[in-house]
């Protein structure tokens, strides 16, 4: 933008004034006074100094372009914390921008005029709250700098976590066995309809008793087997301890099966082996069983799974400004160059935020703060012989309203005294006039 310094035209100078030094010049209507009012300056004192008008039109744009970011930046930040269109967001960048205006716009108007080693005393707390602002201003436009490689890396984190989230629910809900009561399973162990756990149970007590049934008729069947094969040796005439060595249905051979058969009976062998029979087949229908809960608790347990990954996928949300930061700084942890680059970047923008404030501190004492400083050492002045002139003017008249309100006061107290003295006057004659009545009375009476 270029700003032109006005000065009057040839026909409105005395004809023997060279062109361009006349002063005041005069007032500069446009665009660059607009811009110039952002920077609070005050025109009627740069019409002296013309020359400072292009210094104060760009330190007016300046400020116009940092709240011009600040806007965009709050954009940012706000297209990534909601899901309303851009369009309907401009209102608060605008007003955001507004303010950050205004606010800068203070910073430097409150400059004006500061001249010696107190200006770097002035301006220090001002660059702090500018540092402070642009760290603000700068993170989100930071992070849509970066954008593209964020995102990838939030995408990729939240994968990440839902594939460990969904391989921890796996493996301590195993498929086909009950749920893991580890402590790191504290908090992954699914509760379904129909678990396997009571079938695995039933199963494992029918296995049990069968076993110990099986065990028990085991022995009782290995003992009547010896009675058994000792009276078929005893019938058959075979020869051995115990035996008579005698064939044929003798005495002996009817003793001994006699107690092979009383020992069969005794202890309820076929009962016995039926109940096994019973209990083999019930293990194999309970077998089944188990086999079928475990399939359909195996797509149960998939289910619940899939829901609770699901459940944590929508959890997750939109891609936030936090989500952007923290993908910001694992991208950073794993690279020097984003490392380096980001920090860039982001000092860059920290630095076009606290141009405002740089810029004049670096322009040094202006021509314009000479005159805004001499400006205000006059007023100053001025105002104290003001006040003073007035503080005699207000002490003269508060003396002749004390003198009148005196003599008021005098005047009343003497009108007052002269008509007391004249009532006692009358008071005193009407007495006199009373008593010579009186005597008269008296005197007649006599």
């Amino acid at each position: 933008m270029s700003v032109e310094t006005e000065a009057p035209t040839r026909g409105a100078l005395p004809p023997d004034v060279p062109l361009g030094t006349y002063r005041p010049v005069d007032p500069h209507r446009g665009l660059g006074r607009r811009l110039r009012a952002l920077a609070g300056t005050r025109e009627e004192i740069l019409d002296w100094v013309p020359e400072e008008r292009p210094r104060y039109t760009r330190l007016g744009a300046i400020i116009f372009n940092t709240g011009l970011l600040a806007g965009v930046s709050l954009l940012v930040a706000l297209s990534d914390l909601s899901t309303v269109p851009w369009i309907f967001l401009l209102p608060a960048g605008a007003l955001w921008a507004y303010v950050i205006i205004s606010f800068d716009g203070w910073l430097i108007s409150s400059t004006h005029g500061m001249l010696g080693a107190g200006k770097t005393r002035v301006f220090v707390p001002r660059l702090v709250i500018s540092l402070l602002m642009g760290a603000v201003i700068a993170e989100p436009l930071l992070l849509w700098i970066f954008q593209p490689a964020i995102h990838k890396e939030v995408l990729d984190g939240r994968q990440n976590e839902l594939s460990a989230y969904e391989s921890q629910y796996r493996t301590c809900n195993p498929e086909g066995a009950p749920a893991l009561k580890t402590p790191e399973c504290a908090n992954f162990q699914l509760t379904i309809k129909n678990s396997p756990d009571a079938a695995q149970q039933e199963l494992e007590k029918a296995s049990k008793n069968r076993d110990a049934a099986k065990s028990e008729y085991d022995v009782l069947y290995a003992q009547w087997d010896q009675l058994e094969k000792l009276a078929r040796a005893e019938c058959s005439g075979a020869r051995g301890d115990g035996l008579t060595g005698v064939a044929g249905d003798g005495p002996e051979c009817d003793r001994n099966r006699q107690v092979a058969d009383r020992f069969r009976t005794d202890n309820r062998l076929e009962k016995r082996q039926a109940d096994l029979t019973e209990a083999n087949t019930n293990i194999d229908e309970l077998t089944a069983k188990l086999g079928s809960a475990r399939q359909t608790a195996g797509q149960q347990v998939s289910d619940a799974i899939t829901a609770k990954v699901t459940s944590m996928r929508e959890h997750q949300g939109v891609i936030g400004i936090l989500d952007e930061d923290e993908a910001l700084g694992r991208l950073s942890d794993r690279s020097v160059l984003v490392f380096a680059a980001q920090w860039l970047v982001r000092l860059l923008l920290i630095a076009i935020d606290c141009m405002p404030v740089l810029t004049k501190l670096m322009s040094g004492s202006t021509a314009y703060d000479v005159l805004v400083a001499r400006q205000i050492e006059v007023a100053r002045r001025l105002h104290e012989k003001h006040v003073t002139l007035r503080e005699r003017q207000d002490t003269a008249d508060n003396d002749v309203w004390l003198q009148r309100t005196e003599y008021n006061l005098r005047t009343r107290i003497d009108s007052i005294e002269e008509a007391d003295r004249s009532a006692r006057a009358r008071r005193e004659s009407d007495l006199d006039a009373e008593i010579d009545l009186l005597a008269a009375k008296l005197r007649n009476q006599q």
